[in-house]
């Protein structure tokens, strides 16, 4: 298989890959960007229809390119995904698309790196992993999915509820996409739509009392070091925007964004179709019958369909030949925009925080890139 150099080569095209890629061409390396997809922005043109950023326009633009203000505020997932082409464009990334790493190991009895893609070998003085948190879709063994007769789908592939219109649907799983795919199913026609849920999580509206973008607060309250007492302020806070959701099926949350250092459910409809009692909440699932779904509590009920919002892991633990690296949940260990107990090899775009992953991008990869001049000056 051919060989190939290059003093830095990024693993991942999206978001994360791209901006690092840009804040180190403005310290004068031009990197190698590694994407698996056949362009730009495709992983999300591939996300479901009513996908929007729950991050205003101005805190989610990338290293040394905001998102115009031609944009809306709130943007769609294609509009994102043309803001990324353009992004590319504008600084004349090195983006091989359509080439997957498939390893990545440290060179053996000297420095540098070595990625193996499908279409050959990269050797590299540093390596920065983006592919990010949604690397595969996680779906749960559940006892009975191979008799289950009717349609089972992880949210990784759901793209419209229009395609499950008129039938009995059953979301699994309170996270940001369960939460808005049930809500996509009401809109779109669903005779009956439930969510299943196994640890309440907190849900807040994308804008506070409808004015207030709720990610000014994560901005404004991050830095302050009482993570507790912040999660008590946001209980108060959810009370009096939110209500009291233990009558429509959901307790208490269970995790507060700042101690658990992750978003909320950010609402853009799901509270008003619970409301309404066009959502209904059912326990956990403990597995799937011919025609529906075992729950927790005993319980069995027929569904259509199934829609398994039960997440991702990273994959990194197929990708990186590098003991040490990755965490038992397949994170890694080293924070995003760090340097590493392993030379030349760093991660961008594996934080989630309450100030909104892009956000957190950009700040990454800036520091990524005075990580790795200092590393590769010396």
């Amino acid at each position: 298989m051919p060989r190939t150099e290059a003093k830095v080569v990024v693993v991942g095209g999206g978001a994360a890959g791209l901006s690092a890629a840009v804040a180190l061409s403005h310290r004068n390396f031009e990197a190698v960007v590694l994407e698996r997809d056949d362009r730009v922005g495709a992983t999300w043109s591939r996300r479901y229809d009513r996908l929007r950023l729950h991050t205003v326009r101005r805190f989610s633009g990338l290293a040394y390119f905001p998102i115009p203000r031609t944009y809306p505020r709130y943007l769609p997932k294609e509009d994102f995904a043309r803001y990324l082409r353009e992004y590319a464009e504008r600084f004349r990334l090195d983006v091989r698309t359509g080439e997957t790493a498939r390893r990545v190991r440290a060179h053996a009895g000297d420095p540098g790196w070595t990625v193996e893609t499908d279409l050959g070998t990269w050797k590299a003085a540093a390596v920065v992993v983006a592919t990010g948190s949604y690397g595969a879709p996680t779906l749960p063994a559940w006892p009975g999915a191979d008799l289950y007769g009717g349609r089972l789908l992880h949210s990784a592939h759901y793209d419209t509820g229009a395609r499950f219109a008129g039938t009995k649907a059953l979301v699994v799983g309170i996270g940001n996409s369960g939460a808005e795919i049930a809500t996509d199913l009401v809109e779109q026609g669903a005779a009956e739509v439930a969510i299943a849920v196994r640890t309440p999580p907190p849900i807040v509206p994308r804008d506070l009392f409808g004015v207030l973008p709720v990610q000014l607060l994560g901005l404004a309250l991050t830095p302050v070091p009482a993570p507790r007492l912040l999660d008590r302020l946001g209980d108060a806070v959810r009370r009096v925007g939110v209500g009291d959701l233990q009558e429509h099926g959901i307790g208490p949350a269970a995790w507060g964004p700042f101690t658990a250092r992750r978003p909320a459910v950010i609402d853009v409809g799901f509270l008003r179709e619970l409301k309404a009692e066009r959502i209904r909440v059912l326990p956990s699932v403990s597995g799937l019958t011919a025609s529906g779904v075992a729950f927790a509590d005993g319980s069995v009920e027929d569904f259509d369909v199934v829609v398994a919002a039960t997440g991702f892991t990273t994959g990194l633990e197929r990708l990186l030949d590098v003991p040490g690296a990755v965490g038992d949940h397949g994170e890694p260990r080293i924070r995003s925009g760090r340097t590493t107990p392993f030379p030349g090899l760093y991660f961008t775009g594996f934080e989630e925080t309450v100030r909104g992953t892009l956000f957190e991008i950009r700040r990454e990869s800036k520091r990524l890139a005075r990580e790795i001049d200092r590393y590769l000056r010396r």
